[in-house]
């Protein structure tokens, strides 16, 4: 009877060894993927910080279609502002004083630079591009661009650097 016990103890011992390690399993993934899916939220302009609002609209007095959203990027809160101005969409992130950190506005596929084309075609020789962004510094140098192409049926976001290279791949 003595080695039934002990069997049960150890297997008992076993299968909470089990549960906790189970347990700390799941507890990873919600935190890791929680904060995957927590990057961009969609915010209400009374939650958007003051010192962004009048940046902002400093800025872009003639802005339409307004939207804001509040990420985190290293830590520190970013609020994305999109809207319209002059028949382009713009995307600018500011920081939580009002200073803004990136400019993305959209492009007609016709203005990318011949670099970008190039590298596209070479890279997707039966690609269509399907629409286009330019990311900027805040004093409008040229970081990247981004750029939706679609491919032997596929649909693919690139980020190329201003010259050209192919930085990012993703499939949509």
């Amino acid at each position: 009877m003595t080695n039934f016990n002990q069997y049960l103890a150890s297997a008992k011992g076993d299968f909470m060894k089990t549960q906790f390690l189970i347990t700390t399993v799941a507890v990873i993934l919600l935190i890791v993927f929680g904060q995957a899916n927590a990057g961009e939220k969609e915010v209400s302009k009374p939650q958007v910080p003051k010192t962004v609002l009048e940046a902002f609209e400093k800025a872009y007095p003639n802005a339409k279609e307004i939207e804001f959203e509040k990420e985190m990027i290293d830590g520190k809160a970013v609020y994305e502002v999109e809207f319209k101005e002059n028949d382009r969409e713009y995307e600018v992130l500011y920081d939580s004083d009002g200073v803004i950190v990136q400019i993305e506005e959209t492009l007609d596929a016709k203005a990318l630079p011949e670099s970008i084309v190039q590298a596209i075609s070479k890279a997707y020789p039966k690609a269509t591009i399907e629409d286009a962004e330019k990311v900027m510094k805040p004093d409008g140098t040229v970081i990247a661009y981004e750029v939706e192409i679609k491919s032997e049926g596929k649909k693919l976001e690139l980020e190329l650097d201003a010259n050209g290279k192919i930085l990012k791949t993703e499939q949509d």
